[in-house]
């Protein structure tokens, strides 16, 4: 496996090396990398600037070097004494993250993917603290979810980027700042693409691609789950996050501070076996730390992804302090373990479905007591379960001034969880209205998790009278001109360079019919379609993508999409056709889940918010 990793170093021996040098280099040699970003500085600039930027380097190793985590909730623990740096993967080859350089010398665009819990957050704290020693940047980290709490006229890349400059002691002149940007100063990590609310995505979007576009010698690396949302980023690398190895698993449980016994059986089991067997979770640093605290409560680690959360909750539940040995803490509303999982589910359900994934506190107070009024025979005070929420069951932590749930995947199963208590008609007129207005449907996990509870409803209930209306425009145009430009909007481009050095261009599709595109995509990976059915035809997309690319450019037209109405008249209707034939195998696989399950007939559409205003 290590021959894999391009290029190799030795990652402990970086981690020790940044741990102890960062200060070192935040009061001495730091200035001099940087200071040739700026433009006419005095002898007396040249002081101030430096003795500043000092400063700013000094109050971010403070602020992103220590964390808290579900195991070190009440004292930040530091980085570098448990962090394990994952790989990424680009053109088929692992990269390693342990010195950022190995990133920056692919592009000065990036984009990293991966699932909740990889690890995405942590390694772009470790990329900011390692730029530090190992690039002359100045590194600055932007969590995206900051500009939810701005109008959209606010939000403005150019501001963000000043504000944390100056907020952490490095108050530059705006024509330094302005200079240094256009000389391409700065590392700018863009941490949380995913949770940018909805009603924000389109507007950061934009100001992200027209700051990078700008400011183009600059070095931008952006974070996000896995999204459709990045087709036609044709200047950006996108790499996936890897998962943890075994052999980083181990690690990772050896840096943590837990209770030795505990820790030390559980290590043996995660060598012997529960890795293999379990491997989805042990990958995922954040599941892989639950099932530490879970085994610990329960000396087994239960095999589906919902008993999983189950037993985490009840842990976590019942835990006093990870660190010590367990004992059945009170809670300060003397709910029971049902009664609390209830109320926190509608917590989870309200905002999930809200797209609220951070609160202030009075918001927070807000859906606490939407849910005691909702339950009114559960006895609690708002305060009493405000308190239990982060001090007892550690669901969310409280960071600066708002609280944020310790993972969005609790929100999500337990959002999950509480749909299971509706009705099918309640769930069919709630799920249909987010399918069609939702923009992460296919991102997040809700509905798989939904689907782990409830398989059978959630084909016969959810997915199969969207596949019905499908099924009916089949039928009437078959695979077709008509029925694609129906379904569909636009051709997407996307340009990959080979290790040759050529350009390959593949042709994928963007959704016009958010609904019945979302009942394809979800059922065919709900219901575990093989993607590897359909029958590529490379040689020709290849051909077909190079035609509409010269005519977009001779169109003076972006090359990165084309209208599928223009495609069609462009190329040979057939061809194209064929070259999107993968389209209408996920079709027929959708018909085929149709005819499993018997219809079901329950009055349709209606806005999503009016119905979540009732449940």
């Amino acid at each position: 496996m290590a021959n894999d990793y391009l290029p190799q170093i030795d990652c402990e021996k970086v981690i020790t090396d940044v741990a102890t040098s960062l200060i070192k280099d935040a009061t001495g040699s730091a200035w001099d990398k940087i200071k040739s970003f700026f433009k006419d500085l005095d002898v007396k600039d040249q002081i101030r600037y430096g003795s500043a930027y000092n400063e700013y380097l000094t109050n971010v190793q403070a602020k992103y070097g220590k964390i808290k985590t579900l195991i070190y909730r009440h004292i930040p623990k530091d980085l570098y004494s448990f962090y394990e740096c994952i790989g990424v993967k680009y053109s088929g080859k692992i990269v390693s993250t342990s010195s950022v350089n190995n990133l920056l010398s692919i592009g000065h665009k990036i984009i990293i993917t991966g699932t909740g819990g990889i690890g995405k957050s942590i390694l772009f704290k470790h990329l900011l603290l390692n730029s530090v020693k190992e690039t002359n940047f100045i590194p600055v980290l932007i969590e995206l979810r900051s500009f939810n709490s701005l109008d959209t006229k606010e939000i403005s890349m150019h501001d963000a980027i000043y504000k944390i400059l100056t907020s952490n002691g490095f108050c530059l002149d705006e024509k330094y700042y302005d200079y240094s940007l256009s000389e391409g100063g700065y590392l700018v990590l863009l941490d949380g693409f995913d949770e940018i609310n909805r009603d924000r995505v389109n507007k950061v979007t934009s100001e992200v691609k027209n700051f990078c576009s700008k400011y183009n010698k600059n070095h931008f690396i952006i974070s996000s789950r896995p999204t459709d949302a990045f087709i036609g980023w044709n200047d950006f690398s996108e790499m996936s996050a890897c998962a943890l190895t075994k052999e980083q698993a181990l690690n990772l449980i050896k840096k943590i501070d837990y209770s030795e016994p505990a820790k030390s059986t559980f290590y043996q089991e995660l060598d012997n076996n529960l890795y293999d067997k379990y491997k989805s979770f042990a990958s995922n640093p954040l599941l892989l730390t639950i099932m530490l605290l879970t085994f610990s409560n329960h000396a087994s680690i239960p095999a589906k992804l919902n008993d999983f959360y189950e037993a985490a909750f009840s842990t976590l539940f019942n835990m006093h302090d990870a660190t010590k040995d367990c004992y059945v803490r009170d809670t300060r509303t003397n709910l029971g373990i049902d009664e609390f999982k209830t109320i926190f589910s509608y917590i989870c359900f309200k905002s999930y479905f809200c797209a609220e994934y951070e609160f202030t506190e009075s918001e927070l107070r807000h859906y606490i007591q939407m849910a005691k009024e909702k339950f009114s025979s559960h006895s609690f005070l708002v305060d009493d379960f405000l308190d239990d929420l982060v001090s007892s069951v550690c669901m969310l932590f409280k960071d600066g001034l708002n609280y944020r749930f310790s993972h969005r995947s609790f929100q999500e199963y337990f959002a999950a969880w509480y749909t299971c208590k509706l009705t099918d008609e309640a769930q069919y007129k709630l799920l249909t209205s987010w399918m069609t207005e939702s923009n992460s449907v296919i991102t997040d996990e809700y509905l798989t998790m939904l689907f782990n509870l409830q398989p059978e409803k959630v084909n016969k209930v959810i997915l199969c009278p969207g596949i019905k209306d499908i099924k009916h425009m089949y039928e009437i145009c078959g695979y077709s001109k008509e029925l694609l430009e129906q379904l569909l909007d636009n051709i997407s481009i996307r340009r990959t360079r080979k290790s040759d050095g050529t350009i390959r261009y593949h042709l994928s599709l963007l959704i016009k019919d958010r609904y019945l595109c979302n009942i394809i995509r979800m059922t065919c990976k709900l219901n575990c379609y093989s993607y590897q059915t359909a029958v590529s035809h490379e040689e020709l997309e290849q051909e077909l993508a190079t035609r509409l690319v010269k005519y977009l450019k001779k169109s003076n037209r972006k090359i990165d999409e084309c209208p599928i109405s223009t495609a069609f008249e462009l190329v040979n209707p057939k061809e194209l056709l064929d070259v999107l034939k993968w389209f209408e195998s996920q079709l027929l696989f959708s018909l085929s889940i149709l005819e499993k399950n018997s219809d079901t007939s329950i009055n349709r559409k209606r806005k999503l918010s009016s119905i979540i205003e009732e449940l």
